[in-house]
Parts: C-alpha cells; structure tokens; sequence
C-alpha cells in the first residue's frame, strides 16, 4: 500500500457535472450529498469516515471497456490518503463519505469533469469522447480518526526534533568550531577575498548535506548561481553565512535547523528538523550595476555563439551525412529518414497515444541519453507534445518499425540550450523504435 500522490488524488477525485434530481445513471441512486452510487456490499455497523481521516480504500476506474487504473498494482493493493471536503458536489470524496468499512461501490461521473473542472482543458480532447462516464469502484478497508494521525505526526515530529538536537550538540561541543551569536556554526573559511555587502550579489556554487551525510540539494558543480546577499530564500542560517564567504574563496558552515526550515521542513526536499551542512564557493562578488552589465555580456557573447552555430548548421549536417554514407534525400523541413526495420503493425493517426523507444546522439556522434531499459516514452500524436523531427518520422512508421532520423534545430529543439552536450540551435540523431499504438478513438 502507498500513499496517493497529490496529482492521482485529482484523478480520481473530480467531479460529475449533474445537477438534477433524478439518476441520469441506470442502477445508480443520488446521494443526499450529490454523489451517484451503486453499492454492492453494505456494512451498516461499520464506521464511517470523516474530513480530516486517512482511509484505505482499493480503487478501480474504468472508462467504457478500458481500465483506467487500479490499485491492484499497487504494493499492497491499495492507497492511502486524507479524506477532504468534496471539490463539486457528488465527487469521489462525496462517495467515501457515504460508506462503512467494508463497503464496496462505484460512484460515477463524466469524462468532461474530470478533464474541464479537473484539468483545466478547454473541452474533452479529441482522442477522448465528451459525455462518457467515467466508473470508480472502491472497497473503503480501513479508516484512520484525524486525531490518531495528528498524534503520531506529533511524536514523529517530537522524536525528529530530539535527533537533530542530538547531532547538533557535538557541533557546538566542538572547540575547532565557531558559533555566531545567531547560533550558526562555522566550520571553515578559506580565502582573503572582501565580503558582500547588503544587496550585493555573490556568484556561488554550493551543496546542502544532512548531518547524515546525504545530499539535500548539489549545486556544486555547474555555472555559479546568483544570490542577493541578505535574501531569505534558504533561510536566516543560509543568508547569515553568506556573509562570511571571501569573494574568491569558499566555506564550510552547519546551519541549524531553527535557523533554516525549522519544524515545517522544505516540502519533499528537507524533512522537519532537518540540520543540514552548507558547502559555498565564491565566484565573484557583484554591485547591482556590476551585475546587470555582466549578465549583458554573458547574454552578448552567447547570443553570438547560437547565431553562428546556427549558420554553421547546413555545412555540419552536410559533412555528417557524408562521412556516414547517407544516401536519402532530405524532407522539405530538412529531416533525413533511413529506415531500419520496416514495420508491420499500426500506423499512426492524430490522437493516437504512441509509445516509442528512442537512442538521442548529437551531431559528434556522442550518445546522450536512451529509453531502453526503462519505459517506453507515451505521448499523444499531433498535440505538440514532442520533438517535430520525431513525429515528422513517425508518419512513415508503423509499430515494430526502427528508424534513424538527423534532425535539423528547428525541427528539434531549436533555440533552447539543453546542457553543453546540447546547445542551443543542435542538430540531433536519434535512433526510434516504434512500440506501440494505441487507438483511443
């Protein structure tokens, strides 16, 4: 069993749109509270839950004769979640509301909802059909009161806070140590280069470590990040030791967890009473001025080097088709296709889900990244929701086909820079597979 993440929750918590007495559902009865449910087993004598408790319920959703989702593939077969007050009348909250332990039903509710009210579409896509009813079948297996949850985030929060305290106290023990006024605890300071003054910007790198050694956040390595000496972002702990990193040099510090995200934590990133080591290197230190004339340059001398890449793109593909022997013409939008294996099941059509394997290589021949391995890449075919060049390919595949495409910047990612193995306006290479095509209309 695991608990549901906050985006599934959605899902299986949005909404009819139905506003009239009678069922519009065959089999199905009208809730006092709006919900439109069939039952299948009752347990009058159960409890029943509340807003504010953890249930535990097995759920399945079907949409006409596909199965949307299920919890049986879950670990442990079921979620596990807070029971809030109902988004819109008569919404799977609505329904839980209704039940015992043990209990099983369906609520059930429009497609449009879900994608309208729930997603934020302008209207139910095409590869979906509008008005069709989307079914939630639930077994309610246990209910959790708020109060046994809020008692044990209480004690879990009591005992987290005691370790913390604990690790610190070896710090401040420490006679190497120094402790600011403030209680932050300086490790070590290397370098002669001036402090900041307030307002000024410090380009750092840095990493955050647990007191356990594990690392929180790593921005160590890469381009310097611009920080505003006194901004409170990372805390009054970060912010104060800002001020003893040399310009030029680096530090070593242990923010205190009062100092820092205190009992609340940093959403999934830091945990409650989470004291953590703070390694800082000093690029440069900046006057707003400074600053502003710096980024120009930087943005300058970028913007130079994408136009000149992509003036230089013609003769770099030319010269890669040649030395690999290519000898298909190009699409009118500058794509080279070599088919591999031809393919013989689907084609595809918009609206299409497709998923497809893929190998991402840059003009150098230097591999980047691959699928395999891992999960086939989803995607819905013609909503924009992929690179050009890939979907262009796509059209002369049918499922079990392999290709390989060189793909012009523009039908690529064009103008954006992905890391320095991909720069703004790159040529890229991928090799495909087409896996599957799923056909929702």
């Amino acid at each position: 069993m695991r608990r549901l993440p906050s985006y599934l929750l959605l899902l299986v918590g949005c909404m009819m749109l139905v506003s009239c007495e009678k069922s519009v559902y065959k089999g199905f009865d009208k809730m006092d509270n709006g919900a439109y449910m069939q039952f299948h087993d009752v347990n009058n004598q159960g409890d029943m839950p509340q807003i504010g408790d953890f249930v535990v319920v097995e759920v399945k959703q079907t949409l006409g004769d596909s199965l949307f989702y299920s919890t049986e593939y879950e670990e442990g077969g079921a979620l596990e979640f807070e029971l809030t007050e109902p988004m819109f009348v008569g919404d799977m909250m609505a329904g839980l509301l209704n039940m015992h332990i043990n209990d099983s039903a369906t609520v059930v509710f429009l497609i449009d909802s879900m994608c309208i009210k729930t997603l934020g579409m302008d209207a139910v896509p095409s590869y979906l059909t509008a008005g069709m009813p989307l079914y939630i079948d639930m077994r309610l297996k246990d209910i959790i009161p708020a109060e046994t949850i809020a008692s044990q985030q209480r004690f879990e929060l009591k005992m987290m806070k005691q370790y913390d305290e604990d690790r610190l106290a070896m710090y401040y023990s420490d006679e190497k140590n120094k402790i600011t006024q403030d209680g932050l605890i300086i490790l070590s300071v290397k370098g002669k280069g001036r402090g900041a003054k307030e307002g000024e910007i410090l380009m750092i790198n840095f990493n955050l470590l647990s007191l356990d050694g594990d690392t929180l956040l790593n921005l160590y390595d890469g381009e310097p990040i611009a920080v505003r000496y006194g901004d409170l972002d990372l805390g009054i702990g970060f912010a104060e030791a800002m001020r003893y990193v040399p310009e030029g040099g680096e530090a070593h510090f242990v923010i205190p967890s009062a100092l820092a995200f205190d009992s609340v934590g940093l959403e999934k990133y830091i945990a409650p009473y989470t004291s953590f080591i703070l390694n800082v290197k000093n690029t440069a230190i900046y006057t707003q001025e400074e600053y502003e004339i710096e980024q120009k340059r930087l943005r300058e001398a970028e913007d130079a080097v994408n136009r000149k890449r992509l003036e230089e793109e013609p003769a770099r593909i030319e010269k890669f088709v040649k030395e690999h022997n290519v000898n298909v013409a190009p699409s009118a939008t500058g794509v080279y296709y070599l088919e591999i294996v031809k393919g013989t099941g689907n084609s595809v059509e918009k609206g299409d889900i497709v998923s497809i394997h893929y190998n991402l290589y840059n003009i150098d021949d230097k591999f980047i990244e691959s699928s395999y391995g891992v999960e086939p890449m989803r995607f819905v075919y013609g909503n924009n929701e992929m690179v050009p060049g890939i979907e262009e390919a796509l059209e002369n595949m049918r499922v079990g086909g392999k290709a390989t495409i060189i793909v012009p910047s523009a039908m690529g990612f064009g103008d954006v820079a992905i890391d320095k193995e991909l720069p703004a306006n790159s040529t890229v290479i991928f090799d495909l597979e087409l896996v599957e095509v799923q056909k929702v209309r």
